[in-house]
């Protein structure tokens, strides 16, 4: 853990993450994990790994962080015990955020399960290596909620998760408290209901928004009802400037 610390250090000094200490930010990613082996645990999603030399390699499940930067929370769900076997996918539309990440993933010993993509959503998400392939998509920081879900949603399986990060407490504050595991909440506040609007999380395949927490921090998770129409994602740069929502 200490060789992931140096290197989150480094990414911050880069500017690839915000300013937060590492050590919080490093909680929150394990939040992340928490609240993704509770969504596999309950789904049981897995999907086949691609023929090699002949041979499957396997079942496993397959995690994307959408919009990776500094390697949060990918490299932190890489690094974490899963009852499965898990491929981690970093995308990263910044050549050079994609280049830091690969340094990172060397560094770390994580060839074997991470993979790093540097191609924006919109064009990966059209990409058949990736498109409707992912159990479960997260995003920390990628966008508003409009880009957010339209841009997730081509790359997971019918049934998979987006996971992403609730707006974090302020700087010089503490989390509020909450346990250590993943817990889910029975219903939406009207609030997460107005920036997850249901209706147009429909029009995407996905179901109403549930929030949930751990380690003091919360995450929405949106569970993909049925795939996504092939008319998503949308080109580069009209999720953001046409939002659907």
């Amino acid at each position: 853990m200490d060789d992931l610390r140096s290197l989150l250090c480094e990414a911050r000094d880069q500017g690839f993450l915000g300013g937060l200490p590492i050590e919080r930010q490093l909680e929150h990613a394990r939040g992340f994990a928490e609240v993704c082996a509770a969504v596999l645990e309950s789904a049981a999603l897995a999907v086949s790994e691609p023929q090699h030399e002949g041979q499957t390699l396997g079942r496993i499940v397959q995690v994307l962080d959408l919009g990776a930067g500094g390697g949060l929370p990918g490299l932190v769900l890489a690094s974490s015990g899963w009852p499965v076997k898990v491929r981690v996918i970093l995308l990263d539309g910044s050549i050079r955020r994609a280049d830091w990440l690969r340094h990172a993933v060397e560094e770390l010993g994580l060839s074997e399960r991470v993979d790093v993509v540097g191609e924006r959503a919109e064009i990966a998400g059209r990409s058949a290596r990736l498109r409707h392939l992912q159990s479960i998509v997260v995003a920390r920081s990628f966008g508003r909620p409009a880009v957010t879900a339209e841009c997730a949603a081509p790359f997971l399986v019918a049934g998979g998760a987006l996971v992403v990060s609730e707006p974090p407490p302020p700087l010089g504050s503490a989390p509020d408290e909450g346990p250590s595991y993943a817990v889910a909440r029975a219903a939406g506040s009207h609030e997460v209901a107005a920036r997850w609007p249901p209706p147009a999380l429909t029009e995407l395949g996905f179901g109403p928004a549930t929030e949930w927490r751990a380690r003091g921090y919360g995450y929405v998770v949106l569970r993909l009802e049925s795939l996504c129409a092939e008319r998503y994602p949308r080109r580069n740069g009209i999720p953001a400037k046409r939002p659907l929502f």
